[in-house]
Parts: structure tokens; sequence; C-alpha cells
């Protein structure tokens, strides 16, 4: 729970970083867009660490071994599957990202009123 507020604190600094560094005028509308662009960024990529880590592309990657299996490559047991390759879980991205949407929603919201 610490890393996961450290992590929002963190995008969120990023976040006006980047509105100070494009040399926008610090503005709830540039906040807006430029926390949709990061949250959508740290959400896509955390369903994509969650789709391999479930174990998707495990048989069509064994099945594409099989395939191009040749007497001199290594056997089955040596190769991990795609899924052992990433050693961390989805969970934070997808947590960070989707608060840095709903923050980018409730900012919305109020420029909208």
């Amino acid at each position: 729970m610490k890393k996961t507020i450290i992590g929002i604190l963190i995008i969120q600094g990023i976040i006006f970083l980047t509105i100070f560094f494009r040399s926008e005028n610090l503005s709830l509308l540039s906040y807006i867009n430029i926390s949709f662009a990061y949250g959508g960024i740290l959400v896509f990529f955390g369903l994509w660490v969650f789709v391999i880590r479930n174990g998707v592309f495990d048989i069509f990657a064994m099945s594409m071994r099989k395939i191009f299996k040749t007497k001199t490559t290594m056997e089955d047991d040596e190769i991990r599957p795609p899924s052992e390759l990433l050693p961390f879980s989805s969970a934070p991205l997808l947590i960070i990202g989707v608060v840095t949407l709903i923050l980018m929603g409730i900012s919305l919201i109020i420029y909208e009123l």
C-alpha cells in the first residue's frame, strides 16, 4: 500500500514536471491532457503484463518451438515460458494508472463546471 501511494505521488510529480517542461501554462486543461496520457500508458502496460503473466502466450510459444525445433536447439525444459519471464505483478501498474485516470476524471468534471 505504501509503495502504491509513493508511486501515485511520483506519477503526479512527473505530470507536473511534464507540464512545466513542455512550456505550457499550468492549467487544469493541461493537467487533464497529460494525466490522460500517463494514466492510459500505465493501464496499457499493466494489462499487457497481466495478459502475459496469466499464460496466454505459453501455448503459442510452446507450439512455435515444436514447429521450428531442430536437433541442435535446447530442450523444452531449458526454455522458460513467457509467463515466467516477467518477475513483477501487474497490480501496481494498474492501480497507479486507474487512480491517475480517476484524478483526471475528477479534474475533467471540475473543468466542465
